[in-house]
């Protein structure tokens, strides 16, 4: 399933979609102005693309893997595309997920290790939805 999983170049537009993305539902009822998602169908569950400004931002993976091993291969894969090279440093586990730095601190991940869900995005859009939820 890993290599199955499509990945996703931040800070490009829908345009880029592959034309036979196999789009499920999408919204732009965000508590970010000027974005929406979309929800894409793909082996082993759901992607969701958060586009703000017409650009890709964050990416979440719900392809839950059936072992540790599997979870582990999957996002192996994911940092090293989006690492583009760069360490990624763990910032913090709470005991139900783990959040990184993309070391040029332009990019996040979260990983929940409870829900097995992956989220790859721009630090300008995690910096959006914490101004939007203290707003």
């Amino acid at each position: 399933m890993t290599q199955d999983l499509p990945l996703f170049d931040l800070m490009t537009s829908p345009d880029a979609l592959d034309e036979t993305a196999d789009v499920e539902w999408w919204t732009d009822e965000t508590e970010i102005p000027d974005s929406f998602v979309l929800c894409l169908r793909v082996p082993g569950g759901r992607v969701l693309l958060t586009y703000w400004y017409a650009e890709l931002h964050e990416v979440i993976f719900q392809t839950p893997a059936d072992s540790e091993a599997a979870a582990a291969e999957r996002n192996t894969r994911l940092f090293d595309h989006y690492s583009q090279g760069l360490e990624w440093n763990e910032v913090l586990d709470n005991g139900f997920g783990k959040t990184y730095e993309r070391a040029d601190q332009q990019l996040f991940a979260m990983w929940s290790y409870t829900m097995d869900y992956t989220t790859i995005g721009t630090a300008d859009y995690m910096d959006a939805r914490r101004a939007a939820a203290s707003s």
